[in-house]
Protein backbone atom coordinates (compact mmCIF):
# COMPACT_ATOMS: atom_id res chain seq x y z
CA UNK A 1 0.00 0.00 0.00
CA UNK A 2 2.98 2.30 1.10
CA UNK A 3 4.65 1.47 -2.27
CA UNK A 4 1.30 2.30 -4.49
CA UNK A 5 0.89 6.15 -2.45
CA UNK A 6 5.32 6.67 -2.73
CA UNK A 7 4.07 5.84 -6.85
CA UNK A 8 1.55 7.95 -7.13
CA UNK A 9 3.36 10.87 -4.84
CA UNK A 10 6.05 10.25 -7.93
CA UNK A 11 3.82 10.09 -10.39
CA UNK A 12 2.27 13.27 -9.61
CA UNK A 13 5.39 15.32 -9.14
CA UNK A 14 6.35 14.33 -12.59
CA UNK A 15 2.74 15.54 -13.91
CA UNK A 16 2.94 18.77 -12.39
CA UNK A 17 6.57 19.19 -13.74
CA UNK A 18 5.40 18.25 -16.84
CA UNK A 19 2.42 21.20 -17.20
CA UNK A 20 5.20 23.34 -15.59
CA UNK A 21 7.54 22.78 -18.48
CA UNK A 22 4.16 22.83 -21.01
CA UNK A 23 3.10 25.97 -19.56
CA UNK A 24 6.77 27.54 -19.63
CA UNK A 25 7.09 26.11 -23.70
CA UNK A 26 3.69 27.25 -24.40
CA UNK A 27 3.90 30.89 -23.07
CA UNK A 28 7.50 31.38 -24.83
CA UNK A 29 6.25 30.02 -28.04
CA UNK A 30 3.15 32.58 -28.07
CA UNK A 31 5.69 35.18 -26.93
CA UNK A 32 7.88 34.45 -29.93
CA UNK A 33 4.72 34.79 -32.14
CA UNK A 34 4.36 37.90 -31.00
CA UNK A 35 7.63 39.38 -31.63
CA UNK A 36 7.45 37.50 -34.92
CA UNK A 37 4.02 39.47 -35.62
CA UNK A 38 5.39 43.03 -34.80
CA UNK A 39 8.85 42.31 -36.69
CA UNK A 40 6.63 41.69 -39.79
CA UNK A 41 4.54 44.33 -39.30
CA UNK A 42 7.31 46.90 -38.57
CA UNK A 43 8.89 45.79 -41.85
CA UNK A 44 5.73 46.45 -43.76
CA UNK A 45 5.17 50.00 -42.29
CA UNK A 46 9.28 50.88 -42.88
CA UNK A 47 8.54 48.88 -46.56
CA UNK A 48 5.91 50.98 -47.51
CA UNK A 49 6.43 54.53 -46.17
CA UNK A 50 9.11 54.17 -48.28
CA UNK A 51 7.50 53.11 -51.13
CA UNK A 52 4.94 55.77 -50.91
CA UNK A 53 8.21 58.20 -50.59
CA UNK A 54 9.92 57.03 -53.70
CA UNK A 55 6.24 56.90 -55.58
CA UNK A 56 7.25 61.14 -55.39
CA UNK A 57 10.55 60.65 -57.22
CA UNK A 58 11.11 63.95 -59.26
CA UNK A 59 8.63 65.40 -58.16
CA UNK A 60 8.88 69.33 -58.45
CA UNK A 61 7.12 72.38 -57.10
CA UNK A 62 7.16 75.42 -55.74
CA UNK A 63 6.90 76.19 -51.95
CA UNK A 64 2.73 76.26 -52.23
CA UNK A 65 2.37 72.59 -53.46
CA UNK A 66 -0.01 69.55 -52.10
CA UNK A 67 1.83 68.65 -49.33
CA UNK A 68 2.10 72.38 -47.83
CA UNK A 69 -1.75 72.07 -49.00
CA UNK A 70 -2.17 68.95 -46.60
CA UNK A 71 -0.81 70.35 -43.61
CA UNK A 72 -1.85 73.84 -43.82
CA UNK A 73 -5.27 73.30 -45.19
CA UNK A 74 -5.31 76.10 -47.93
CA UNK A 75 -2.32 76.73 -50.50
CA UNK A 76 0.29 78.65 -47.62
CA UNK A 77 4.06 79.09 -49.06
CA UNK A 78 6.30 77.10 -46.37
CA UNK A 79 9.39 75.24 -46.34
CA UNK A 80 8.42 71.70 -46.52
CA UNK A 81 10.80 68.75 -46.34
CA UNK A 82 9.83 67.63 -42.53
CA UNK A 83 5.96 68.08 -44.23
CA UNK A 84 6.93 65.71 -46.75
CA UNK A 85 8.02 63.36 -43.36
CA UNK A 86 4.38 63.79 -41.96
CA UNK A 87 2.71 63.41 -45.20
CA UNK A 88 4.78 60.02 -45.77
CA UNK A 89 3.60 58.54 -42.53
CA UNK A 90 0.71 59.76 -42.62
CA UNK A 91 -0.42 57.46 -45.69
CA UNK A 92 0.63 54.69 -43.96
CA UNK A 93 -0.78 55.18 -40.48
CA UNK A 94 1.85 56.23 -38.36
CA UNK A 95 1.06 59.99 -38.27
CA UNK A 96 1.55 60.63 -34.22
CA UNK A 97 2.14 57.52 -33.04
CA UNK A 98 5.49 56.83 -34.69
CA UNK A 99 6.07 60.26 -36.59
CA UNK A 100 5.06 63.71 -35.78
CA UNK A 101 3.41 65.86 -37.33
CA UNK A 102 5.83 68.86 -37.87
CA UNK A 103 7.22 72.03 -40.03
CA UNK A 104 10.09 72.30 -38.30
CA UNK A 105 13.16 69.92 -38.53
CA UNK A 106 14.24 71.04 -35.22
CA UNK A 107 10.84 70.60 -33.26
CA UNK A 108 10.53 67.40 -35.15
CA UNK A 109 14.18 65.84 -33.27
CA UNK A 110 12.75 67.54 -30.18
CA UNK A 111 9.73 64.73 -30.52
CA UNK A 112 11.82 61.69 -31.01
CA UNK A 113 14.43 63.10 -28.66
CA UNK A 114 12.29 63.43 -25.52
CA UNK A 115 10.83 59.84 -26.31
CA UNK A 116 14.95 58.64 -26.12
CA UNK A 117 14.29 57.60 -30.04
CA UNK A 118 16.99 60.64 -31.43
CA UNK A 119 20.29 58.87 -31.96
CA UNK A 120 23.41 61.21 -32.66
CA UNK A 121 25.86 60.81 -35.33
CA UNK A 122 28.10 60.80 -32.58
CA UNK A 123 26.78 57.52 -31.61
CA UNK A 124 27.25 53.71 -32.60
CA UNK A 125 23.78 53.93 -33.56
CA UNK A 126 23.65 52.18 -37.69
CA UNK A 127 20.49 53.55 -39.70
CA UNK A 128 17.59 51.54 -40.28
CA UNK A 129 15.04 51.45 -43.25
CA UNK A 130 12.15 53.74 -42.33
CA UNK A 131 14.78 56.07 -39.92
CA UNK A 132 14.47 59.98 -40.31
CA UNK A 133 18.02 61.56 -40.50
CA UNK A 134 18.45 64.85 -39.82
CA UNK A 135 20.86 67.06 -41.30
CA UNK A 136 22.77 70.52 -40.85
CA UNK A 137 23.02 71.99 -44.68
CA UNK A 138 24.73 75.34 -43.29
CA UNK A 139 27.25 76.37 -45.63
CA UNK A 140 29.30 78.70 -42.82
CA UNK A 141 29.98 76.10 -40.48
CA UNK A 142 26.86 77.15 -37.95
CA UNK A 143 25.14 74.59 -35.58
CA UNK A 144 21.37 73.86 -36.41
CA UNK A 145 19.39 71.10 -37.89
CA UNK A 146 17.82 72.66 -41.54
CA UNK A 147 17.12 69.28 -43.51
CA UNK A 148 14.82 65.71 -42.52
CA UNK A 149 14.83 62.54 -44.81
CA UNK A 150 13.69 59.17 -45.08
CA UNK A 151 16.62 56.22 -44.64
CA UNK A 152 15.33 53.91 -47.75
CA UNK A 153 18.32 51.35 -46.89
CA UNK A 154 19.56 49.73 -43.92
CA UNK A 155 23.15 50.38 -42.81
CA UNK A 156 25.85 52.25 -44.10
CA UNK A 157 27.01 52.27 -47.76
CA UNK A 158 30.92 52.30 -47.95
CA UNK A 159 32.77 53.55 -50.87
CA UNK A 160 35.78 55.35 -51.94
CA UNK A 161 34.03 58.48 -51.01
CA UNK A 162 33.69 57.11 -47.25
CA UNK A 163 30.63 56.27 -45.08
CA UNK A 164 27.16 56.86 -46.46
CA UNK A 165 23.64 56.81 -45.72
CA UNK A 166 20.76 56.46 -48.76
CA UNK A 167 17.63 58.68 -47.86
CA UNK A 168 15.13 60.37 -50.14
CA UNK A 169 13.66 63.85 -49.18
CA UNK A 170 11.49 66.75 -50.28
CA UNK A 171 12.23 70.35 -50.34
CA UNK A 172 15.66 69.15 -51.55
CA UNK A 173 17.91 69.59 -54.41
CA UNK A 174 18.01 66.93 -57.63
CA UNK A 175 20.96 64.81 -58.11
CA UNK A 176 23.11 67.33 -59.58
CA UNK A 177 22.34 69.75 -56.96
CA UNK A 178 20.30 72.28 -58.24
CA UNK A 179 17.01 73.91 -56.94
CA UNK A 180 15.55 72.89 -53.33
CA UNK A 181 12.05 71.97 -54.47
CA UNK A 182 12.87 68.23 -55.22
CA UNK A 183 11.64 65.49 -54.57
CA UNK A 184 15.03 63.43 -54.44
CA UNK A 185 16.89 59.63 -53.29
CA UNK A 186 20.52 60.01 -52.41
CA UNK A 187 23.63 58.75 -50.95
CA UNK A 188 24.38 61.05 -48.43
CA UNK A 189 28.32 60.93 -46.68
CA UNK A 190 28.47 61.29 -43.29
CA UNK A 191 31.05 63.65 -43.59
CA UNK A 192 30.17 67.00 -45.80
CA UNK A 193 30.52 70.56 -46.49
CA UNK A 194 27.11 70.59 -48.19
CA UNK A 195 25.15 68.52 -45.62
CA UNK A 196 26.53 67.27 -42.23
CA UNK A 197 24.54 64.22 -41.23
CA UNK A 198 23.42 65.36 -37.16
CA UNK A 199 21.44 62.50 -36.21
CA UNK A 200 18.96 59.85 -36.39
CA UNK A 201 15.34 59.29 -35.42
CA UNK A 202 13.90 55.39 -35.07
CA UNK A 203 10.22 55.86 -35.03
CA UNK A 204 8.35 53.04 -32.92
CA UNK A 205 6.39 51.83 -35.74
CA UNK A 206 4.92 48.77 -34.01
CA UNK A 207 2.84 51.27 -32.25
CA UNK A 208 0.98 52.34 -35.30
CA UNK A 209 -2.42 51.16 -35.27
CA UNK A 210 -4.73 54.40 -36.18
CA UNK A 211 -4.00 57.47 -37.67
CA UNK A 212 -3.67 60.05 -34.57
CA UNK A 213 -2.91 63.28 -34.82
CA UNK A 214 -0.26 64.90 -32.65
CA UNK A 215 -0.67 67.95 -31.16
CA UNK A 216 -1.94 69.46 -34.11
CA UNK A 217 -5.42 69.21 -35.00
CA UNK A 218 -6.77 68.14 -38.63
CA UNK A 219 -9.28 71.04 -39.74
CA UNK A 220 -13.08 69.82 -40.74
CA UNK A 221 -13.07 69.09 -44.22
CA UNK A 222 -16.46 70.71 -43.76
CA UNK A 223 -15.33 73.74 -42.36
CA UNK A 224 -15.99 76.70 -44.02
CA UNK A 225 -13.47 78.54 -46.00
CA UNK A 226 -13.21 81.13 -43.51
CA UNK A 227 -12.14 78.81 -40.67
CA UNK A 228 -9.78 77.12 -42.99
CA UNK A 229 -7.83 80.41 -43.66
CA UNK A 230 -7.45 81.41 -40.16
CA UNK A 231 -6.64 77.87 -39.20
CA UNK A 232 -4.09 78.00 -41.55
CA UNK A 233 -2.34 81.03 -40.47
CA UNK A 234 -2.48 80.22 -36.84
CA UNK A 235 -0.50 76.75 -38.40
CA UNK A 236 1.90 79.61 -40.15
CA UNK A 237 2.50 81.36 -36.68
CA UNK A 238 3.29 78.46 -34.84
CA UNK A 239 5.75 77.34 -37.45
CA UNK A 240 7.60 80.56 -37.91
CA UNK A 241 7.93 80.63 -34.00
CA UNK A 242 9.38 77.31 -33.78
CA UNK A 243 11.72 78.39 -37.10
CA UNK A 244 12.58 81.32 -34.66
CA UNK A 245 14.07 79.26 -32.06
CA UNK A 246 15.49 77.21 -34.60
CA UNK A 247 17.37 79.49 -36.29
CA UNK A 248 18.81 80.42 -32.85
Amino acid sequence: MKKRKFLFKIFSVFLSVMMIVSTVTVTSFADSEVVAEETDFVTEITDKIVEIARSKIGYYDSNINEFTSWYYGVDTSASWCSIFISWCADQVGALGTAVPKRASCLSMKNWFEKRGEFYPVTSDYVPQKGDIIFLNTATDGSEGIHHVDIVTQSGFIVNKKGINVRCIGGNTSDLNYNGSEYVTEKVRPILSDRAKIVGYAHPSYEKCDSIIADFYSFIDDNATSILKYFYAKYLEMIFRFELLFENR
